[in-house]
């Protein structure tokens, strides 16, 4: 139970609601408040500025000292390093505004390049002429107060990038993430893509990620730096699930240090303290703030308090840059409080993200260690008998960044039209070998199997422990045991342990007839191990077939990547469509589809791409 604390104080701002607080670093008592209308879907935006004063008994008390009023919603807010009246803001209609907290009324000046809403603003506290903004438009741009245009544009993400933080131990760092699920890491000085006639800054950004981090199999909200230990991130989003990560770790993706479940919704902020390397606050749909510590006293919990006064989403948190132990936070009930925890309230702009408020399909179901249950998709019979229920995996968090942890929406496509692998075409064979690389929870093999008599399936993921225990439990569940087995696997390496179960039905070559893979594609970084291994799997039979399923969350760059790698490895690419998740609606495959569609596109589709050998 929480120890009594005193009562915030609290400012009422009717009618906005807010998105973002930032201290000031020159004022301990200062601070900026980004608000928007309706919640921030439409209408005006309202920059306050606002003060800490002594209040009744020792207590402090809020006070509203000015506000200014825009055109559309503020999203973000951040003070200038330089200037101690001077504040950046980023708003909806893709505009930065600089404000001077001296003078009345409007911006002393104004910058319009984004072509998407901005949702967020950073200053950098080292090179402290520059200012960074993050836009749904997937885009980056670097600024100083007195160009009129921005100085740099990083080309970040095909998705919102949701935040773009500078690192406060590197001048020429910078962090992001987005919709994706990836956390990028940018180093400035790094050489840009090489341009010319056939180049084109969507295909060839000025500067591309020094590292790609796959942090999370859903949307990815927030990040912060550690502001202790140069190379540690946290990140959260709609997974749920709070993550210290080590990027400059010497694996693919870093390594995942801590993670720290228990909010019940998604994460829409996560902020290292300044004043602690092992302290950190989180806000939640959940309507909670919550208090962590990455590195307990022996026996203690990590989690430390949990600040559950708010009666609608908490939308984020900011720790005091001078106050140790006083944070502010934020929801959808427009008050501003203060304790040792302040707290304030503005919105939610995306509920689970994007997902509820703007009807975006999602890309992925379930969460780590939760149950899902599908049903398969026929006329008549017994409910019961048409449901398989699955345990979504979890992982060791040294492998949190195998995206093993939910059920993807490609998986559940391929599960719905079975019909698309041509099983049919082996009828006149005793054993059809089949293949499931990447199953995560096995539903596609489970189906296979439970649908075409003659199948003998080959179920396989990373060797993670906790993952292939569920997987093997979800597969013993669902299936006959002696046409259906389980096999820890990495890619590219020896194959034996995948045809050992298939040896004991000799007939035959002991490689696979038809090889399945769900969300994939989406690290560029293991194509080569995942198309050797097809290499090395795949029958040399006329009728053997590769089938892939990937949503456009990968990305449609990294699918042609993927594509053009698939041929000169010898393959051959039979078949590239694109089909509607809801409506199955199919269209041809068109790269170039990426310059034009918009997050809510992306989400209805996913691509089916067939390979075979020449």
């Amino acid at each position: 139970m929480n120890p009594a604390r005193p009562t915030p104080a609290v400012l009422q701002t009717p009618g906005f609601a807010h998105y973002s607080v930032a201290w000031s670093p020159f004022h301990n008592s200062r601070i900026a408040l980004a608000s928007a209308a309706n919640f921030g879907l439409v209408g005006n935006g309202r920059l306050h500025m606002v003060s800490l004063i002594p209040g009744v008994g020792g207590s402090s008390a809020v006070k509203l000292d000015k506000q200014y009023e825009t055109q559309d919603g503020i999203y973000d807010v951040a003070w200038s390093e330089i200037h101690e009246n001077q504040l950046v803001t980023g708003s909806g209609d893709g505009t930065l505004k600089l404000w001077d907290i001296l003078l009345n009324n409007f911006p002393i000046r104004s910058w319009h390049e984004h072509s998407r809403e901005v949702f967020s603003v950073d200053w950098s506290n080292i090179k402290k002429d520059t200012f960074a903004s993050s836009s749904w438009d997937g885009n980056v741009k670097l600024w100083t107060p007195e160009m009129p245009r921005s100085v740099t544009t990083l080309h970040a993400h095909l998705s919102c990038v949701y935040q773009a933080l500078f690192s406060p131990h590197q001048p020429d760092i910078l962090a992001t993430c987005s919709t994706d699920g990836t956390m990028k890491i940018f180093d400035l000085r790094s050489p840009a893509y090489a341009t010319g006639a056939a180049t084109n800054s969507f295909t060839h950004p000025l500067s591309a990620a020094v590292l790609t981090v796959p942090a999370s199999g859903a949307e990815l909200l927030s990040l912060d730096w550690n502001k202790y230990r140069p190379f540690v991130l946290a990140t959260a989003g709609v997974d749920k699930m709070v993550k210290s990560a080590n990027p400059s770790a010497q694996t693919i993706g870093g390594v995942c240090e801590v993670q720290l479940p228990g909010h019940e919704y998604a994460v829409r902020k996560v902020q290292w303290s300044p004043h602690r390397p092992d302290l950190l606050a989180t806000a939640s749909y959940d309507m909670t703030c919550r208090i962590w510590s990455t590195n307990p006293s022996a026996g203690g919990s990590k989690l430390l308090q949990v600040h559950d006064p708010h009666t609608e989403f908490a939308a984020g948190c900011s720790w005091s840059i001078y106050d140790e132990g006083l944070i502010a936070s934020w929801c959808y009930s427009r008050n501003t409080k203060t304790r040792d925890i302040i707290e304030d309230d503005p919105e939610d702009i995306m509920s689970a993200s994007l997902q509820t408020l703007f009807d975006h399909i999602p890309v992925s179901h379930s969460a780590p260690g939760s149950i899902f249950t599908y049903t398969i998709k026929r006329n008549g019979g017994d409910l019961a008998l048409r449901q398989i229920t699955l345990q979504t995996p979890d992982t060791q968090a040294s492998n949190w960044s195998l995206h093993a942890s939910s059920i993807w929406q490609s998986s559940i496509h391929i599960a719905d039209h079975i019909e698309y692998l041509q099983l049919d075409r082996f009828n006149d064979r005793k054993i059809l070998r089949v293949l499931e690389l990447g199953a995560g929870a096995g539903l596609p093999s489970i189906m296979i199997a439970r649908t075409t008599p003659n199948a003998a399936v080959v179920v396989s993921d990373y060797p993670d422990e906790k993952l292939i225990c569920t997987l093997s439990d979800n597969v013993r569940k669902h299936t006959p045991s002696e046409r259906c087995w389980t096999v820890p696997y990495a890619w590219d390496n020896d194959i034996s342990p995948l045809l050992t179960p298939a040896q004991e039905n000799p007939e035959g070559s002991g490689l696979f007839d038809i090889i399945v893979a769900a969300d994939t594609l989406w690290n560029p970084e293991t194509h080569v191990q995942f198309i050797n291994t097809l290499c090395m799997c795949l029958n040399r039979s006329p009728n053997a077939r590769v089938h892939l399923v990937a949503g456009l969350h990968t990305g449609r760059y990294t699918l042609q990547s993927f594509m053009n790698a698939v041929i000169m490895h010898k393959l051959q690419v039979e078949s590239v469509v694109e089909r509607e998740v809801m409506d199955g609606v199919q269209r041809s495959w068109d790269v170039t589809r990426a310059e034009s569609e918009d997050e809510r596109e992306r989400r209805k589709w996913v691509v089916w791409m067939v390979l075979k050998w020449p």
